[in-house]
């Protein structure tokens, strides 16, 4: 194997060193694929580092295999090399830091959500991530396109189950499970204690999840209810809106009428069975997955989530 090194930075003196750290964890776990998944970032990213590396040392440093990588004698040698200096830098900057003063974070977040999830629960949590993190400043966007589509526009985001492909890396953040839910009023109106009860009641639809309310009424053994009428919005969140206004019955995603529900809008009179749609997932960026203000937000989400779990 033969490499011709990029001599455009000749004046150089170290090679670029998040590629080191890439490059240690690679022949620590014997695999890019490994490595990635420490790092969270994506198989490509990792590829893309090591190959920048051995092209700025001009050697090879690692053996492709069938079942991983193996490090050359001049990759076994560097990887001492590297390994002694991060812990000498690891060692350097405990004994310096102090420990009692809080990190300040700051930067700019790209967010991406769903429309529905920004309304009904982004949005009315958003000051405690302000008040904790008062440095980062959020540029929020909706859509409901998949991430991987949008490239670099986004720096993280939430969606209905994972994404895969280059670019972009899922984390689980909240189970999505549905109830029928519907306005106080509604209710005291048509009471509804059992599934064939949906009978009397208008059942409410958004055009992106049509076909819930079949999954839910076949999992509480109603599959052949016929409702009194069925209204069709173009959106989640004009679906949840209707419900609160005593327009219907919706089958609704908890997290997103949590508010609601605490404050007497709306009650979910049939308690099983809880419908699970898939799981709202955290979609990151993976070229800003190791950025401090983006880990903030991400973490401060999942933090949030677990805590209203």
């Amino acid at each position: 194997m033969t490499r011709t090194r990029n001599t455009s930075g000749s004046g150089e003196k170290l090679p670029p060193l998040n590629a080191l750290r890439y490059f240690e964890a690679v022949a620590q776990h014997g695999s890019l694929t490994a490595a990635a998944a420490s790092l969270h970032v994506t198989h490509w990213a990792v590829g893309k580092q090591i190959r920048l590396l051995e092209d700025w040392f001009g050697v090879p440093l690692f053996e492709r295999r069938a079942r991983g990588v193996v490090l050359t004698d001049e990759g076994a040698a560097l990887l001492g090399d590297v390994s002694s200096t991060f812990e000498r830098l690891a060692t350097a900057a405990s004994r310096l830091r102090r420990h009692d003063v809080p990190v300040r974070v700051s930067g700019i977040v790209r967010v991406n959500v769903q429309p529905s999830f920004a309304l009904g629960w982004l949005l009315p949590r958003l000051e405690d991530f302000r008040s904790r993190y008062p440095e980062i400043d959020l540029r929020l966007s909706t859509t409901s396109r998949k991430l991987r589509y949008i490239g670099h526009a986004f720096d993280i985001g939430v969606r209905a189950g994972p994404e895969t492909g280059d670019g972009v890396i899922s984390r689980a953040l909240m189970a999505d499970v549905r109830l029928p839910a519907c306005s106080p009023a509604l209710l005291h109106r048509h009471p509804i204690r059992e599934a064939a009860d949906l009978r009397h009641h208008t059942l409410l639809h958004s055009s992106t999840t049509r076909s819930a309310w079949a999954s839910w009424l076949r999992e509480a053994g109603a599959a052949d209810l016929q409702p009194h009428r069925e209204i069709e919005l173009d959106h989640t969140y004009l679906q949840l809106a209707s419900a609160v206004e005593g327009l219907g019955v919706a089958l609704a995603s908890l997290p997103l009428i949590a508010r609601d529900i605490a404050a007497g809008r709306l009650v979910c009179p049939i308690a099983a069975p809880g419908w699970r749609a898939p799981d709202y997932t955290l979609v990151m960026n993976a070229d800003r997955a190791r950025d401090e203000a983006v880990v903030a937000f991400g973490q401060w989400m999942i933090d949030r989530a677990g805590r209203e779990a």
